[in-house]
């Protein structure tokens, strides 16, 4: 054992270890399904042979018998149809499909050995074969993968492993073990024999059904290499569908059993790893990797923006590295050591989770409160190595580089000048950009987010005097108070998600409220039992808003009429601005949609195609009707940048026309789609200025 591989607690509970009688019986029924799915394979492949031979058969023998033109041509067809019936069983039956990654390094082990022997530890230690291959890619996860194909069932093949360097970037090496581990608990003879197979079978199913690119290729070739072969080719595939399509409805029955055996053996791999890396390992690094994913996803997202402005970050893990420490100094994180946050259950006491939860879709993954409970009752102590896990490798920083530049190669091919972009430096740009419209702490975030309501006749009401005694800035924007804000905004939104459970939009067996089991049936009941509550709730918020208005005119009235006149004309002016930005969003939507119909239609003639050309062409009129009085305000123009200037200057020279000739302008649609988003965006940001300014107005009213 290598001194950078953490102890593994010395007892391990083997009733702990062994599968649940749930998990037994789920295992049960999956299988059955299968070979239920096997017998009907076997039908239908016998089915298909007799066919294939019948088509061969009769297609010689009715050469034979009448060697003329059109009898030769019908049994080269017959003769045709079997062998492609034929042909496409082998394919479907031996399909093997190589998983694929583009940012995908393999590593080995010369150049890391530290690495290669921690994870031969952890192998023996999960009673798993070494993997065949080791890659790295640029995520914050670790997967298992292999050749899958339906013979790889019975002549199984070397598993590899896949490493993300984002996950190691934002762990520790206990935490880095315990990652590990649970992915290769899914493969572990102790214990995971059987679900083991049954993980590995449903997904060759699922890429035999769903992922046979090969036949759908070679249809097509087939299809257009002459009127003989189309024919034939088209028969083939209708026939090929149905078989599919059968396969499919009941590859979805044993998906759906897959789905809650997917838990089990979620939680049965979580008790095996925590058994050897600890309990508080399985905690921080389960946090830690939510975290440093939303880090890594919001640079990657940043990419193609900074490639644009001709920067490049020579090293993305750094800047995942700062933006994991900037992230936790905007939570009131601590950081350890090693510069990784230390996410307490305080951070996630700010988040509100939905009363309603979609079965189907939390099935085959336990949630991160469940799992936390499951790694506290299994209670595992031992000690922790929380140096950083990017020890385990060689030169990491070269390493870091070298797929940092793998990824510059996919989303910008090709040599062009650029300018390195430090990880200090995009912080500081962040910074300002999230000062910029960040509203004062005082209000703890109650106006974040949310429209000013309209005041109507109480705008200029005044708080009676006990009322204003005891009122203040701290009772009237109390935590508790912000709280309570955020239940009903989270209650309105479940009342939306119980009526779309109600009317079928959303596609479920049952579903959670409150933690309580219902059916489809009972959402439209639950959802007017909980709009009634966010009725009481929103005038309650209402009267709310008056309070915090009337408040604060009062305490500008106290300085001067003036000042309380200004007050109200600031609160006005972004009522309208309100209304304005919602006349907006709602017409780049209609915009965007009819641009999406352009796209997405079925109809393949321009002829077919023009009343979409002219839907767009009048949302594209009445969306330079709705710039014109927008950009009328001169607090507006004030704050657009010269750049959108000309664009907005450029887009009023057209006349909203998207075809000439019978020819799309696609170079229009793509300026119309660009431009829409870019004002809706501009307007929305000023919009959050103007609330700004408002509220660090109103704080002047308070004594320092």
């Amino acid at each position: 054992m290598t001194s950078l591989y953490p102890e593994s607690p010395g007892n391990l509970y083997p009733v702990l270890l062994q599968p649940t009688m749930l998990f037994k019986q789920q295992i049960v029924k999956v299988i059955s399904y299968i070979v239920l799915f096997f017998l009907l394979y076997v039908v239908l492949l016998m089915t298909t042979v007799a066919l294939s031979i019948a088509c061969l058969t009769g297609g010689i023998v009715l050469i034979g018998m009448h060697p003329k033109v059109y009898t030769i041509i019908t049994g080269l067809g017959l003769v045709l149809l079997g062998g492609m019936l034929l042909f496409f069983l082998v394919i479907f039956l031996f399909n093997k499909r190589a998983p694929s990654h583009p940012y995908r390094t393999r590593i080995n082990a010369d150049s890391h050995p530290r690495l290669f022997n921690f994870i031969t530890q952890l192998v023996k230690e999960t009673q798993i074969s070494f993997p065949k291959k080791i890659f790295v890619v640029p995520e914050v996860n670790t997967s298992v993968f292999y050749n899958s194909s339906l013979l790889s069932l019975f002549w199984p093949g070397r598993k590899n492993l896949e490493i993300g360097l984002g996950l190691v970037n934002s762990v520790n090496i206990s935490e880095f073990k315990m990652v590990l581990a649970h992915e290769f608990a899914h493969f572990s003879r102790r214990s995971m024999k059987l679900g083991s197979y049954v993980y590995a079978l449903n997904k060759a199913l699922y890429n035999m059904l769903y992922e046979n690119d090969r036949w759908s290729d070679i249809i097509i070739r087939w299809g257009s290499g002459g009127s003989l072969l189309g024919f034939f080719a088209h028969i083939t595939t209708w026939i090929v569908n149905g078989i599919r399509y059968l396969l499919r409805k009941l590859y979805q029955l044993i998906n759906r059993q897959y789905l809650e055996l997917s838990r089990e053996m979620e939680l049965h791999a979580d008790t095996l790893a925590v058994s050897l890396a600890g309990t508080k390992a399985a905690i921080s690094s389960m946090r830690r990797m939510e975290m440093g994913s939303y880090c890594m996803d919001h640079c990657m997202h940043k990419l193609p923006e900074l490639e644009d402005h001709a920067f490049r970050f020579r090293n993305i893990f750094n800047v995942q590295r700062a933006l994991l420490q900037y992230y936790a100094g905007q939570n009131n994180m601590v950081l350890d050591p090693q510069g990784l946050p230390v996410i307490t259950d305080t951070y996630f006491h700010t988040f509100l989770k939905s009363r309603v939860q979609l079965r189907d879709q939390w099935t085959s993954h336990p949630t991160r409160e469940d799992r936390e409970e499951h790694y506290q009752q299994a209670n595992v102590c031992c000690k922790q190595l929380t140096v950083s896990a990017w020890l385990l490798f060689n030169e990491p920083e070269n390493l870091q580089e070298r797929v940092t530049c793998q990824v510059y190669d996919m989303i910008s091919p090709g040599s062009r000048p650029f300018e390195w972009l430090a990880p200090d430096s995009f912080i500081k740009d962040l910074t300002q950009q999230h000062r910029l419209y960040e509203y004062p702490r005082t209000f703890n975030d109650y106006y974040d987010n949310r429209s000013f309501p309209v005041m109507n006749g109480a705008i200029s009401g005044l708080l009676q005097p006990e009322e204003a005694g005891a009122c203040n800035l701290q009772s009237i924007y109390h935590p508790d108070i912000v709280r309570r804000m955020r239940r009903f905004y989270r209650d309105r939104q479940d009342v939306e998600t119980l009526q779309a459970i109600a009317v079928g939009q959303f596609q479920t067996r049952y579903f959670e409220f409150d933690g309580q089991k219902y059916v489809p049936g009972h959402a439209l009941q639950l959802a007017r039992q909980l709009a009634a509550q966010v009725e009481a709730e929103q005038q309650w918020l209402f009267g709310h808003d008056q309070l915090a208005f009337c408040y604060h005119y009062r305490k500008a009235l106290e300085i001067s009429p003036e000042t309380a006149a200004t007050m109200q004309e600031k609160y006005c002016r972004i009522v309208r601005h309100q209304e304005y930005s919602n006349r907006l969003n709602d017409q780049v939507i209609r915009v965007i949609h009819g641009i999406s119909q352009l796209f997405g239609t079925s109809h393949t003639t321009i002829d077919q195609l023009q009343p979409c050309f002219d839907e767009l062409s009048a949302e594209c009129w009445n969306f330079r009707k709705l710039l014109h009085e927008i950009t009328s305000d001169k607090i507006f123009t004030s704050a657009i940048a010269k750049e959108m200037k000309e664009k907005i200057r450029r887009f009023r020279q057209q006349e909203c026309i998207f075809i000439r000739d019978h020819v799309p302008d696609y170079v229009a649609i793509q300026e119309l789609h660009e431009i829409t988003s870019s004002v809706m965006e501009q307007y929305n940001n000023n919009i959050i200025l103007l609330k700004k300014s408002f509220l660090e107005f109103i704080l002047t009213f308070e004594p320092r």
